[in-house]
């Protein structure tokens, strides 16, 4: 349903509840000499409800800050109470590999329940009941979901009464566990007092050695077993020789072994080099700030090593700061920062000379400030080498923050097959997103601001949807243009190859370009005319394309091009799109608090999508909030329902974030 002047008691409701959820989330920066930014705020067009709204038909928001229990948690920095406490950047998590898990909120006796919303991290649930119980015991199912993909699910019409609200998974979506930013539920309270509910048994050891010394460190290291916590105290410890992980400091799936600083960032490890990797697997290493002068090189045969809340200062003798090559690891929540000189702040490899690392979750990171000189080789993440371009990876990179990122044209560097790039913010920086070699990848709900590269494009059988570019700049290297569809040296990468033809680029095939806004570029959406291998059979539908420099759309070598549905506005011209494929009119867009450029209810972008089949990719909006009917065009929906994402901001992403 669209807000607009006759919108409904409920729809108005929601829409400042949204409001006040968004506004409740927060944090506090990663550290004191990072860059601070203004929060973005949520959709909060509604107006202030009257007397007359709050009535009995007003649906309420009962589950937030109630008591909530859980299953398991992954670790302690993901407790069951953070999908109940307003805030969108705080999650719940399960135990990774565990079917079945479950989240339990207390809504105190006799509370009737008529609407659940669901906020998915990237670990969704595949299957999964909504249930609800007098007791605790007995349980009845209002919803059974069998075939759920991820993001937000808002589940209304329900019917229920009791004290708990349970959501039970049964089949995870991917190969982690269960997490939930926020789930809240609706309806109305029957006065009771939540009574607290019994913890559940810890699923995992919680065995925890102190010591104080890289010596002590590698002897506790070395007897440790699964489950086991090794706490280096704080302070800043020379490494003369890197302490070594090998198989018999390996954890399991559901008990790993974790090596952490005293406090986040209480730990600086000084010398050329901290830890090394062989054969070990379900470790996590946490806390520590590095500044060595080499590469940290998480090779192969280990898998299942993670990096979270660590700072990477590395010298500038370091050509690379972190490179995995073992699959299955996640990293997290971490700074890299301060870079001057050639090589990447994150590579993701693999085993031999073409196969990438499989099932990497790359999320909650902050790069900044990388400022290497050259003109390539300076990536923050690069997922991938030219060899390795038909191998796939399934890579998941999500909500991570660059500024400054100024080291490569290309911030994020994808140079190998089926990876998800989505809800990540980067601003003021040199690098955009790069699909470099390699098929089957997706660029969906990104947020590009204030640089000078956008998204572009090789490869076959991409997906490019609702991001937002904007305000980029033409500078000697970078084009400016929001989305650039590339033209190749050669049509198609094969196996067997040499190396000489693996390095050339390939031309675009079957890419779908669709529901992205582009405001205020250099150029809109362009091609290029340096490589004479046209792209073929692209889909450049539902975008909305303003601007006054350059052109709006404009790509000299296609071939099979399907334009429909887009928007194109300002005084820039058309270019060379068809004529079929746009309409020219005013969107109105308008900016809100965080300077983003958005439609509003009486813009005709609204319900306008060309395409009826934008639903086998996205179902959602950049903010989260759910698309229903006829799309609108467009980046943005106009809705009441909450958004669950706004442009990241320094408190959002790395150590200290919560």
């Amino acid at each position: 349903m669209k807000i607009g002047t006759g919108m409904t008691t409920t729809q108005r409701v929601l829409a400042v509840l949204a409001t006040a959820c968004l506004l409740a989330a927060g944090g506090t920066a990663a550290h004191a000499s990072a860059p601070a930014s203004v929060p973005a705020t949520a959709f909060g067009q509604a107006g202030p409800l009257s007397a007359t709204e709050v009535g009995p038909l007003a649906e309420t928001l009962i589950s937030q800050g109630r008591p909530a229990t859980a299953s398991s948690v992954e670790t302690a920095s993901f407790p069951a109470s953070n999908a109940v406490d307003g805030s969108a950047t705080t999650r719940w998590a399960s135990l990774e590999g565990v079917d079945p898990q479950w989240i339990t909120v207390d809504l105190g006796a006799g509370a009737t329940v008529s609407r659940v919303l669901l906020n998915w991290e990237a670990a969704y649930a595949s299957k999964y009941k909504v249930q609800i119980s007098v007791d605790g015991t007995t349980w009845t199912t209002l919803k059974d979901e069998t075939a759920g993909n991820g993001g937000t699910d808002d589940i209304t019409g329900l019917s229920g009464t009791g004290r708990y609200l349970r959501v039970h998974g049964t089949a995870r979506g991917t190969t982690y566990g269960y997490s939930l930013y926020e789930l809240q539920v609706f309806g109305s309270t029957g006065g009771g007092t939540p009574t607290p509910t019994p913890t559940p048994t810890p699923t995992t050891p919680t065995d925890e050695t102190v010591v104080t010394s890289i010596s002590q460190l590698q002897s506790a290291i070395n007897s440790s077993d699964p489950g086991d916590t090794i706490v280096l105290k704080n302070g800043s410890y020379s490494v003369s020789t890197a302490v070594s992980l090998g198989s018999s400091a390996s954890g399991s799936s559901s008990a790993p072994v974790t090596i952490k600083a005293e406090t986040v960032g209480g730990v600086t490890l000084t010398g050329a080099s901290s830890f090394t990797f062989s054969s070990v697997h379900d470790i996590i290493i946490q806390g520590f700030t590095f500044t060595q002068s080499t590469t940290i090189d998480v090779g192969s045969s280990s898998k299942a090593v993670d990096f979270v809340r660590n700072e990477f200062a590395f010298s500038d003798a370091a050509e690379h700061n972190l490179i995995v090559r073992s699959d299955d690891s996640e990293i997290a929540y971490n700074w890299f920062h301060g870079k001057d000189s050639l090589g990447v702040y994150l590579g993701i490899e693999g085993p031999g000379s073409d196969t990438v690392a499989k099932n990497s979750h790359i999320h909650h990171n902050y790069f900044s400030d990388h400022n290497f000189t050259g003109t390539n080789g300076g990536e923050s993440i690069r997922l991938g080498t030219s060899p390795k371009a038909l191998s796939s990876g399934g890579a998941i990179v999500e909500y991570n923050l660059f500024e400054n990122a100024n080291g490569d044209p290309e911030a994020i560097s994808v140079k190998s097959s089926g990876h998800t790039i989505r809800y990540n913010t980067i601003r003021d920086s040199k690098g955009g997103i790069v699909l470099r070699h390699g098929n089957n990848n997706k660029v969906l709900s990104n947020y590009i601001t204030g640089g000078n590269n956008g998204i572009r494009i090789y490869g076959n059988d991409h997906v490019i949807m609702n991001n937002y570019v904007a305000d980029l700049t033409e500078v000697t290297g970078s084009n400016g243009a929001g989305i650039t569809v590339g033209s190749g040296t050669l049509r198609d990468h094969f196996v067997g190859e040499s190396s000489e033809s693996r390095k050339k680029y390939d031309a675009p095939d079957r890419v779908r370009i669709g529901l992205n806004t582009l405001v205020n570029n250099a150029s809109g959406i362009v091609g290029e005319t340096q490589r004479t291998v046209v792209p073929l059979n692209v889909t450049i539908v539902d975008n909305i394309i303003q601007g006054s420099a350059g052109v709006l759309a404009d790509v000299p070598l296609m071939q099979d091009f399907y334009w429909r549905g887009n928007i194109l506005w300002g005084s820039a011209a058309n270019g060379n799109i068809p004529t079929v494929g746009y309409t020219r009119v005013n969107p109105q867009l308008a900016q809100d608090s965080a300077g983003v450029w958005k439609i509003g209810s009486s813009s005709p972008a609204v319900n306008a999508a060309f395409m009826t089949d934008h639903g086998t990719w996205v179902t959602d909006d950049i903010e989260g909030r759910q698309r229903s009917g006829t799309y609108d065009v467009g980046a943005h929906e106009v809705t009441s329902n909450a958004a669950t994402r706004a442009p990241l901001t320094t408190p959002n992403v790395g150590p200290a974030a919560p």
